[in-house]
């Protein structure tokens, strides 16, 4: 452990801090068709690492050198979205210059855990009907028929665990 860390330990770390970073260096980016993530590079892991402790969330990746003689680089990176959520929430009254960006980021992924969470639901439920029809003995291809759904994909949910 570098001696610069050691004394970041003793900083206060809080959300007000964060979102200065973010600010500074940080991206809120949406990543595919449906989904965000918030990335902050730094040429410091240490401070990386004290965001991430504080935050309980994330993962610092090393990022790559472009060129030779630039420093070396990591990237604490948020991708689940409800980890995202909660993240945006927490900053977002500190925030400047992203505060634009979070504004609509934040009722969007709002949107998408809401989803996650009704799929979820939906999944266990299908789940728990096909178990149930299975141990009354029906074949893959009547529970599938029954529920509207592949055989296969009726087959898999009884093996899910």
């Amino acid at each position: 452990m570098s001696p610069e860390y050691v004394i970041l330990g003793i900083m206060n770390i809080n959300w007000g801090y964060i979102a200065g970073f973010v600010d500074g260096e940080g991206n809120i980016v949406k990543n595919g068709k449906n989904d965000y993530r918030i990335a902050i590079p730094q040429t410091h892991e240490g401070v990386l690492k004290e965001i991430q402790d504080f935050s309980g969330m994330g993962n610092i990746c090393k990022a790559k050198k472009r060129k030779p003689h630039w420093k070396e680089n990591w990237v604490y990176c948020i991708a689940r979205q409800k980890d995202v959520l909660f993240f945006l929430k927490s900053i977002y009254p500190y925030l400047i210059v992203k505060k634009g960006i979070a504004r609509k980021t934040i009722p969007i992924v709002a949107k998408i855990v809401s989803n996650q969470f009704k799929n979820k639901l939906c999944l266990q439920k299908k789940i728990k009907a096909c178990k149930f029809l299975r141990g009354r003995g029906l074949s893959y291809r009547k529970i599938g028929k029954k529920l509207k759904v592949d055989h296969g994909y009726a087959r898999r949910l009884i093996l899910y665990k």
